[in-house]
């Protein structure tokens, strides 16, 4: 059981403990912003979380690249934004490596949503540059998306590199596609390496875990139907509205679904 690192409500690398201290054995990171010279390449940075993985016993499950979602892979080869997506790639699989990370992961999600075939092939040319980088390093180059089941197996068949993985969310196809995840899981669980778990009512991370309205327990009841033994992430926002209007502790809130991912593990 782990955490996305910006669903803890402690920025930085003190969050590795607070995950620890809340029971948490694994972390997602992030490469960082551009503006920012994408932090977690800085060494300096990578040693700290290390460090504080090291002292709570965290293990750091994948590396994403959450810059996508102003500036996507979709974006037109040769501009600024798509050079800045390339350096992002190239940042997290370097990242990966140095910190023996063994996923980084490539969300298509708002700029870089795929709605045409323009934008599927310019996302998949990213995919199969991104996992030639990370061949022969034991990194895996997952697509967190929303396209269908079909769209799905299309890309994993035009991209055909062995070291790409699908990141599944349990929210995200139904409350953007309207799609049913726990039928996803069974089609498409062969390509599946890591799980988020989030909830909410047509808001994104807006509910606790099996209270919103994506058939949260049915789709983990299909993951372990399908003998899905993988890190399991929480991606909810406990200091974000609108779940932050249920308790002003956001830390409360995260014990709530702690509580109820222990129990359906």
């Amino acid at each position: 059981m782990g955490i996305c690192a910006w669903s803890v409500p402690m920025d930085g690398p003190y969050g590795v403990k607070v995950a620890s201290d809340y029971g948490f054995k694994g972390m997602q990171l992030d490469i960082g912003e551009p503006e920012r010279g994408f932090q977690l390449s800085y060494s300096h940075v990578q040693k700290t979380y290390m460090q504080f993985a090291k002292e709570h016993d965290i293990t750091f499950t994948a590396i994403s690249v959450r810059l996508f979602d102003r500036y996507g892979m979709t974006r037109e080869n040769g501009t600024p934004e798509k050079d800045m997506v390339v350096e992002g790639i190239e940042k997290a699989i370097q990242a990966a490596e140095t910190m023996h990370i063994p996923i980084v992961m490539l969300g298509s999600f708002l700029d870089g949503e795929i709605k045409n075939d323009e934008d599927f092939n310019r996302t998949a040319e990213c995919l199969v540059k991104a996992c030639e980088m990370a061949e022969g390093k034991g990194i895996i180059i997952a697509t967190e998306n929303l396209l269908s089941i079909e769209e799905n197996k299309k890309l994993f068949e035009v991209v055909n590199k062995e070291n790409l993985k699908l990141y599944f969310d349990t929210q995200n196809y139904y409350l953007n596609r309207d799609y049913n995840a726990a039928e996803m899981v069974r089609e498409l669980y062969d390509f599946i390496c890591e799980v988020h778990v989030k909830d909410g009512i047509g808001h994104i991370s807006g509910s606790i875990l099996g209270e919103g309205d994506s058939n949260f327990f049915e789709t983990m009841k299909a993951l372990k139907e399908k003998g899905y033994r993988g890190w399991v992430l929480i991606e909810n926002y406990y200091d974000q509205k609108p779940l932050s209007n249920e308790n002003e502790n956001p830390l409360e809130l995260l014990k709530k679904d702690i509580n109820i991912l222990k129990k359906i593990m």
